[in-house]
């Protein structure tokens, strides 16, 4: 998962919240919406990780489809505070991602940019899932920033994130 859901921050946060990949959050059950109920739980996981650590670390913010998420400034989580914080991440609903299926068009493009940043340095670039997120292999998390900024920057060009962001993901363990 992304640092609390945030882009372009891996990290081993990375996975601590974006557990759910299912149905976008329109799905109704029991009290509100699954979009309602992960914005109070992602509420609450941000005043845990400012309790244990982090002081400055932002609520999310609801974008204008309705999807919670933290801010693409958020900071990386330590995996203390992770751990600190791991039952209310396991809070959030099943059903939740800050993500949507991407278009065709769009995905065409993320693996236009993957094989970008494959020529520049990351032969293990995976190519991106149908959410538009590319689940990066743990050496790729733990270089971190310095080890992918600078292909992601070279292949800007091919990014159809206006913001210049990128989804990722922590890639599960082969079964």
């Amino acid at each position: 998962m992304l640092a609390f859901v945030s882009v372009l921050a891996i990290g081993a946060s990375a996975t601590f919240l974006v557990a759910g990949c299912g149905a976008p959050g329109s799905v109704n059950r029991g009290t509100g919406s699954v979009d309602q109920r992960a914005t109070e739980v992602l509420r609450s996981l941000a005043r845990c990780v400012r309790a244990h650590g982090l002081p400055a670390f932002p609520d999310p913010q609801v974008g204008s489809d309705g999807v919670p998420r933290f801010p693409d400034s958020a900071p990386r989580v330590p995996v203390a505070t992770q751990q600190a914080c791991r039952a209310i991440a396991a809070q959030i609903p099943p059903q939740y991602t800050s993500t949507t299926a991407v278009s065709s068009v769009d995905y065409q493009k993320l693996l236009q940019l993957a094989r970008c940043i494959r020529t520049h340095g990351i032969a293990d670039w995976p190519d991106p899932n149908a959410l538009g997120e590319f689940p990066i292999n743990t050496r790729i998390e733990q270089g971190g920033k310095r080890l992918f900024v600078p292909a992601v920057h070279a292949c800007a060009r091919l990014n159809p994130n206006p913001n210049g962001g990128i989804h990722v993901v922590r890639a599960r363990p082969a079964p």
